[in-house]
């Protein structure tokens, strides 16, 4: 499994709304594009899919943006991998078996399933919290 820009800048422009979740500014996408080196209209489309999963909310007004619709301790790295990539798998046959004519009798589906659910369990064990924690670390020394 390879995860995409789109899965890995959505984690970056959540993490960078963790940032700011304490002060309970809305922080404008042109902002986090800005911050981060993403495309405006790439971040846009982004967002629109995180803010209808429900894992952050848009402000209107002049002061406006975006904010999370969650403390950062519950958004887990998974869910937003999940939201922005699909479902996580290694292999198509472990969505749907439709994917592989030797699905029902492949002697290396049960490697694929180990590896995805040791992956999907690293994601879902870290949240945004966990990388401020971690981020603060290396900064700290």
């Amino acid at each position: 499994m390879k995860i995409s820009t789109k899965g890995r800048y959505a984690v970056t422009a959540l993490f960078d709304l963790a940032k700011n979740y304490e002060s309970g500014r809305p922080v404008s996408a042109s902002e986090i594009s800005e911050r981060q080196g993403i495309s405006f209209d790439y971040l846009e489309q982004l967002f629109s899919r995180l803010r209808r999963s429900g894992l952050i909310k848009s402000v209107r007004g002049p002061k406006g943006g975006y904010v999370l619709a969650k403390s950062p301790s519950k958004i887990k790295i998974g869910d937003i991998v999940r939201v922005s990539e699909g479902p996580i798998a290694l292999v198509d046959c472990l969505i749907s078996k439709d994917q592989c004519v030797k699905s029902g009798c492949c002697a290396t589906k049960g490697v694929w399933k180990l590896l995805t659910d040791k992956v999907t369990e690293v994601l879902d064990s870290l949240t945004l919290a966990d990388l401020l924690i971690k981020t603060r670390r290396v900064q700290h020394g």
